[in-house]
């Protein structure tokens, strides 16, 4: 019974965590519709609530191994668990690269476009191995078919494949947050940013290029932080280039 109630809590804590980085990802996702953007870092609340789950998984995984420990003195040889601890570790590391390097990159209030490559490297980084590691250690622990099946290697290296793949995601996302203005000559850069603002909810803006094309483009106004309300939602305004 009490295996039972850890595995829940376990799971629970999961779920607190997955849902809060789900939800994160597709208000900054929100964001990278319009020019000149700004990104601001996560809700206090939603950092306060991460942390409060990655101590509750510290806590209930603890318990757990202990109970397999106990109830067999190999269960610690298990490869994909060890593969896991390391990656917890790691996830673990990179929140203080999150709370000391990029949530204060964040707080600037600067536009992407103003970040050097450094930055944006370092941020696709950090997030990408948060997003990766949080969804992928949640299947480690469901799959049951790898265990004392597979090796640490090959449980390091699925991870690494799933990190770079998010890392080429979120820094195309920085590129596209990256720039000042729409084009003369609309290309896909400015047709992906005008269709993530259509999927996002946004107000569109009509304005007339120069370049005497007479083309119309719907363009996205500034994302401005008011800084005065820290925590409060962002709000968007409507500007022209």
């Amino acid at each position: 019974m009490l295996h039972t109630l850890f595995v829940y809590l376990h799971l629970l804590a999961t779920c607190v965590a997955i849902g809060i980085i789900l939800t994160s990802d597709l208000r900054i996702l929100s964001h990278l519709a319009g020019y000149r953007v700004v990104i601001p870092p996560p809700q206090r609340l939603d950092q306060r609530m991460i942390i409060g789950a990655l101590v509750g998984l510290y806590l209930t995984g603890a318990a757990l191994l202990w109970q397999g420990y106990a109830g067999n003195p190999g269960y610690l040889s298990n490869p994909k668990l060890q593969g896991k601890l390391a990656l917890v570790g790691l996830l673990t590391l990179n929140a203080f690269v999150l709370h000391r390097r990029i949530f204060p990159l964040l707080d600037r209030g600067h536009p992407v476009s103003m970040w050097s490559r450094a930055q944006r490297l370092g941020l696709a980084a950090s997030v990408a191995v948060s997003n990766s590691l949080w969804f992928y250690c949640a299947f480690l622990g469901v799959a049951r078919p790898w265990n004392d099946a597979v090796s640490v290697a090959f449980v390091l290296g699925v991870a690494l494949a799933v990190w770079v793949g998010m890392f080429a995601l979120v820094y195309v996302g920085l590129g596209l947050a990256s720039r000042e203005q729409p084009k003369a000559v609309p290309d896909w850069v400015d047709m992906t940013i005008a269709s993530i603002g259509d999927k996002a909810g946004a107000t569109p803006v009509t304005t007339r290029l120069g370049g005497g094309q007479g083309a119309n483009q719907s363009q996205y106004g500034d994302l401005q932080l008011d800084r005065r309300d820290a925590g409060r939602p962002d709000r968007r305004r409507a500007g022209r280039y």
